[in-house]
């Protein structure tokens, strides 16, 4: 009996790590597959330009290791960065690039929103056309799943 109880919860405590963001009601979020792409290199730049292109600001992350603040953080294989829209601070989306396959997430939410506004929404359709415009509609996908990133 101890061992099944071992064993469920190590599944629970798994769950609970990959969960929280699958299960964000408040976000949107577009999956960039460039494993396909020819001349797509760096990711982080990639995605700078275009967010910075559509009038978003790098946001300061704590280094996970130092504490410090930081334009990419590197942890647990992933870089991550953020970004603000400079007209309506409250948008903000959270990237996520895999180090491995470069496979791209990135995470549009309206911060102290349950679900993104009317005004919120303008910024992410034209988030999801510019995607899709330097990515390939084919490389691009705003169905969320535990693959992305």
């Amino acid at each position: 009996m101890r061992k099944w109880q071992q064993a469920t919860a190590m599944v629970l405590c798994a769950l609970l790590v990959f969960v929280p963001g699958c299960a964000s009601t408040g976000s949107k979020s577009l999956k960039i597959d460039p494993r396909q792409m020819v001349g797509v290199r760096d990711m982080r730049s990639e995605i700078t330009f275009m967010l910075e292109g559509l009038g978003y600001e790098w946001q300061p992350l704590r280094d996970p290791v130092t504490g410090q603040p930081v334009k990419v953080a590197d942890t647990l294989g992933q870089y991550r960065m953020q970004f603000r829209a400079t007209g309506k601070v409250d948008v903000q989306v959270d990237v996520h690039i895999r180090k491995d396959n470069r496979v791209t997430g990135l995470h549009f939410s309206e911060v102290g929103a349950d679900q993104p506004g009317a005004a919120a929404m303008d910024y992410y359709h034209k988030l999801t056309e510019r995607t899709m415009q330097r990515f390939g509609a084919g490389n691009v996908s705003n169905k969320r799943s535990f693959r992305t990133p």
